[in-house]
């Protein structure tokens, strides 16, 4: 097992009372235990936590105008094992999925499905369904979508990060979600403290982490475009449709987050911080993958008709109306 003390730290700024709603707890989850969770934000009383459609905590307060600090922080009891993996998993088809699982199977604000339909069957079609299929698909976003912190924006879709190959985290995600989606795969958007254990530490701040997870075979899986290996000691924060649902912070007014910090380190039975992390790679040198990765085929028929269900003129979704600010960027 591996204890790791997580948290953050967000400093506002509000030019007036901004009425807000904060996602930095993670929720009751098989594979972790918290303890010593504290949650405090300078300046402002928090007045509710209530379970939102997803199952995750989200705690509503009113920013004052002026500065004011949330400061969270607990430690996470966590498997030493890395993220499960089932080469070979089952898709299960529409027809034999949960109910409550449909949804996962269409596009959404950030994950624009039917409007990736033809480059998804083009390109992953030939992969056999399931595991293979959604581990190809991860594989492509992780070599093709360049991650680069600062150049996307917070309106960024699935469909604007195929365009321009590159972005963060979250964007990545976004990809892998709707075009697993594409094949009726339910995936959805989830968000994690993640530390650094047995992989090199690149240098860069710590944030919030993104990534898919997909339902296969009766669980869900992670699927993350960020790295090719299973990572160890991640501790779930949230999930929903894609980030609009599961935002560390959304604001209904005008504040600035002016400084921002969010920690995820392992540490000994007395607390004290442990280094994890492997030495740095040269530059160019990927960390080996530890779940063989999925190869396209170059050529072949594709295995499965494209589904009539799924086009443009008879698929309608709602996208509820959003709040003036909501600060889902995370990298």
């Amino acid at each position: 097992m591996y204890r790791i003390r997580i948290g953050c730290r967000l400093e506002y700024l509000a030019s007036g009372p901004t009425p807000a709603v904060f996602i930095v707890q993670p929720p009751p989850h098989a594979r972790q235990i918290l303890s010593a969770e504290t949650l405090t934000l300078e300046g402002a009383p928090l007045f509710e936590e209530y379970g939102d459609l997803f199952g995750n905590r989200c705690q509503r307060s009113t920013l004052p105008a002026g500065a004011s600090v949330l400061r969270y922080e607990a430690v996470a009891v966590v498997p030493a094992d890395a993220d499960a993996a089932r080469p070979g998993a089952r898709q299960v088809p529409p027809q034999e999925l949960p109910s409550r699982l449909l949804r996962y199977t269409l596009p959404s604000r950030y994950a624009e499905t039917d409007e990736l339909l033809g480059f998804a069957w083009e390109t992953f079609a030939r992969l056999p369904a399931g595991w293979e299929r959604a581990q190809g698909i991860c594989d492509w976003v992780h070599r093709n979508v360049t991650y680069r912190r600062g150049v996307s924006q917070p309106d960024w879709s699935a469909t604007d990060v195929l365009a321009r190959r590159q972005g963060v985290c979250r964007d990545r995600a976004h990809l892998v979600i709707a075009l697993c989606r594409a094949f009726s795969m339910p995936a959805r958007y989830a968000v994690a403290y993640l530390p650094d254990i047995a992989i090199a530490d690149d240098g860069a701040p710590m944030d919030f982490h993104a990534y898919a997870e997909v339902w296969l075979e009766g669980a869900w899986y992670v699927f993350d475009p960020h790295v090719t290996e299973r990572r160890k000691g991640r501790v779930f924060i949230a999930c929903g449709l894609d980030a609009a649902d599961a935002a560390f912070a959304t604001l209904y007014g005008g504040a600035t987050l002016n400084k921002f910090q969010v920690w995820a380190d392992p540490i000994s039975e007395a607390g004290e911080t442990l280094d994890l992390s492997l030495p740095p790679r040269p530059p160019g040198v990927p960390n080996p993958p530890n779940v063989p990765s999925v190869h396209l085929p170059a050529q072949g028929p594709s295995v499965e008709p494209l589904p009539a269900t799924l086009n443009r003129a008879a698929l309608t979704v709602d996208r509820p109306a959003e709040p003036l600010w909501s600060a889902v960027a995370v990298a």
